[in-house]
């Protein structure tokens, strides 16, 4: 397995942010919170992202495969 980037949780959340950001659409995400889940095993992801959103909606999915992308390329350190 390759290693992966270390990367701390404020660049995660300006990394999200920015890819947010791209998509006008997207204008009730709010803020992304990076979080430190509990590891089942080593290959799983050490962080997960949480959305805050404008008003009682739903992140959209793009939102979720941005996270996923970032979460095969970089370690929260």
């Amino acid at each position: 397995m390759l290693a992966k980037e270390g990367a701390t949780a404020a660049e995660l959340t300006k990394l999200i942010m920015q890819e947010v950001r791209r998509r006008d659409h997207w204008n009730d995400v709010v803020d992304v919170a990076i979080t430190r889940p509990q590891q089942s095993s080593p290959n799983q992801p050490n962080w997960d992202a949480a959305f805050t959103m404008n008003g009682p909606r739903t992140p959209p999915e793009g939102a979720y495969q941005i996270v996923r992308e970032l979460q095969a390329k970089y370690d929260l350190c």
